[in-house]
């Protein structure tokens, strides 16, 4: 009986000091949904490294040249001069 209370104490204390990184892999959506993403928002665009996001994704930096094709279920990270996100939507 002592060896169940100890395991389950381990467990307990394995789950204790789950760092932001950790959880930031268990966020995102693997559809285009901007509100899904709106936590990055004012981050460094290296906070994406890890999040779940749809196949299809692209970063636009200021000054990018973009195609025109409107792709529903891709989703777009619009970035600032300094590399900080400001913007998620799909297209």
């Amino acid at each position: 009986m002592k060896h169940i209370g100890l395991v389950a104490l381990v467990a307990l204390a394995g789950c204790i000091g789950e760092d932001d990184e950790a959880q930031q892999r268990t966020l995102g959506a693997a559809v285009c949904d901007p509100a899904a993403f709106s936590f990055l928002i004012g981050k460094p665009v290296a906070a994406l490294d890890g999040v779940l996001t749809p196949e299809a994704m692209r970063i636009v930096a200021p000054d990018s040249m973009l195609t025109m094709d409107h792709n529903p279920e891709r989703l777009n990270v619009y970035l600032d001069d300094k590399g900080i996100i400001r913007e998620v939507r799909c297209g």
